[in-house]
């Protein structure tokens, strides 16, 4: 198969992937969205694919997922942050920092964004603090679940290259 042709594949079929993650694999927590396993995706993706292609199916999976869940209005900062988190962790496993640090800032990235993003939209700055904790859990069982299965899922798409 064409080289071209077999990304561009494998980019659409992990946003489909992204997007069924995070918004069928989702747990509502109010007007705060939900939480959902597109970082654990985001960790697994960032051994195997390229930063374009990792940005893409990050932001566009994500970001479609908010449409489709009914927060419009988070759809831009969730593209943004989830973009800036999948190129943070490639870089940082790129320059050979240890998985769960790499992990471990993407998600800080993630728990920073969403909390500015969240007093963009309220402008309330306190608000800030209580996103960062609603998000946290979200954050911790996706470093875990990624710590778990990165070997593996990289060894697993080596085969399919």
């Amino acid at each position: 198969m064409n080289n071209k042709i077999h990304k561009l594949v494998k980019v659409a079929l992990y946003t489909a992937i992204m997007f069924i993650l995070t918004a069928f694999i989702a747990i509502p927590i109010g007007s705060f969205g939900y939480i959902n396993l597109s970082d654990f995706l985001i960790m697994l993706l960032s051994g195997v694919l390229d930063p374009f292609s990792l940005i893409l199916v990050a932001g566009i999976g994500t970001s479609l997922a908010d449409l489709f869940m009914g927060f419009a209005y988070y759809a831009f900062f969730t593209f943004i942050i989830k973009a800036l988190e999948a190129f943070l962790i490639f870089k940082l496993l790129k320059r050979h920092f240890k998985t769960y640090l790499a992990f471990g800032f993407g998600v800080l990235l993630m728990l920073v964004g969403y909390g500015l993003s969240d007093v963009i939209l309220t402008l309330d700055p306190f608000i800030f603090f209580t996103s960062f904790m609603m998000n946290l859990p979200q954050g911790l069982c996706c470093v875990l679940l990624a710590l778990i299965l990165f070997k593996r899922f990289e060894k697993l798409e080596m085969r399919f290259n």
